[in-house]
């Protein structure tokens, strides 16, 4: 092989490297955020490094406003009779009927304690 068979070689090898990082960054862009679920006692020290978030904007409750794959989400929170939980959404399109369609990136709230395991399941682990 030539040097300049060798040079033409390495210039497409790294055109296809530069064509196949776009193509994931376009993937990760379009995959629906993944909806964490972590305990509430969490949100005042959770580390979004651990998600890949950055964080944006902060006020006086905490974290406001973060960033993960190219897209700002916002802390939300129900002021209901609904549990308590903090959550980080975005909208991405409207419904038939004209409402914001939201997906969550990552949710905090109260954990379900697990259940017992049947003694059925128990004997069959053996």
């Amino acid at each position: 092989m030539t040097d300049e068979q060798f040079q033409l070689m390495m210039d497409i090898l790294g055109q296809q490297t530069s064509l196949l990082e776009r193509l994931v960054a376009a993937v990760e862009a379009r995959s629906p955020a993944p909806g964490y679920v972590r305990a509430l006692a969490e949100f005042a020290r959770f580390d979004w490094s651990e998600i890949d978030a950055t964080v944006i904007q902060t006020d006086d409750d905490g974290i406001a406003t973060i960033s993960w794959r190219g897209h700002r989400y916002m802390r939300r929170s129900p002021s209901n009779k609904f549990d308590p939980a903090i959550w980080f959404s975005r909208v991405v399109g409207k419904d038939d009927d004209g409402s914001n369609r939201y997906e969550r990136l990552i949710t905090f709230k109260e954990l379900a304690e697990p259940e017992p395991l049947p003694a059925k399941v128990k004997r069959s682990m053996g």
